[in-house]
């Protein structure tokens, strides 16, 4: 932190002053999210105010969301869980991103041509025979992973789409540039799963850890279904938003 001063003739209470500061420092990024902030007793020997004035500003930017509490480790400040709008506009998670300007990066963990099982042929309306193309990514944010996905594209209406590189191109940007026809819709449902040992490793967390799932079929302009997927997302990372009209 920087150096922390305490005015005793100002109007603004002390809490309120050293709440002000730490907001200072991580504004301008001398404090970033997941740092942890000095001890009370740090603040206590620092600035010679009491305990209890220190555990007041603390108490204000816990209450405000900007630093949070971790039982036996000390307090940090918060980061910034995104929110979107999944249960309302069809964007994918590289088009919500790029509108919030916040920096993510996508690994592809496996891609290969595959047999649709049964359950995707009926998604997809296509037969056994007609092959898709199988993809799982990992999007991080800051370097912590945020979202698994794993889609299926039919290959009878993207023939090229298994030669693009989706470590740099956007999924939906490639189905309409391949298939020449616009996304129109999707069909989404939401639920609650566990993480088995493997998600949870990509993941960075533990087996048996709660993720939100989704469960999307996209439609073409045609109202033809051109592509599938189940996303699991980390609920510390993700805050799904909807705006309802009465």
């Amino acid at each position: 932190m920087s150096n922390i001063s305490i005015d005793n003739n100002s109007p603004i209470s002390i809490y309120q002053q050293i709440a002000n500061q730490i907001k200072t420092d991580i504004n301008k990024k001398i404090l970033t999210p997941g740092d942890k902030i000095p001890s009370e007793k740090w603040f206590v020997d620092n600035l010679g105010v009491a305990r209890g004035t220190v555990r007041k500003a603390i108490s204000l930017l816990v209450k405000e969301g900007t630093l949070e509490k971790v039982q036996g480790k000390g307090t940090f400040v918060t980061k910034p869980q995104i929110s979107y709008p999944f249960a309302q506009e069809l964007v994918s998670y590289a088009e919500t991103m790029k509108a919030k300007n916040i920096n993510f990066s996508t690994q592809v963990i496996e891609k290969k041509i595959v047999e649709p099982t049964k359950e995707i042929q009926r998604k997809l309306k296509i037969d056994k025979e007609q092959k898709v193309l199988y993809l799982v990514r990992l999007r991080s944010v800051e370097d912590t992973p945020a979202i698994l996905t794993f889609n299926w594209i039919s290959l009878d209406k993207c023939p090229e789409i298994a030669k693009v590189d989706f470590n740099n191109v956007a999924l939906f940007a490639a189905i309409e540039k391949d298939a020449g026809i616009k996304i129109k819709y999707g069909i989404r449902n939401f639920s609650a799963r566990n993480l088995n040992k493997k998600q949870a490793k990509i993941m960075e967390l533990a087996p048996n850890d709660a993720a939100l799932e989704l469960n999307q079929v996209t439609f073409a302009a045609n109202d033809e279904p051109i592509e599938c997927s189940d996303a699991l997302l980390r609920t510390d990372q993700y805050k799904v938003t909807s705006i309802l009209y009465r």
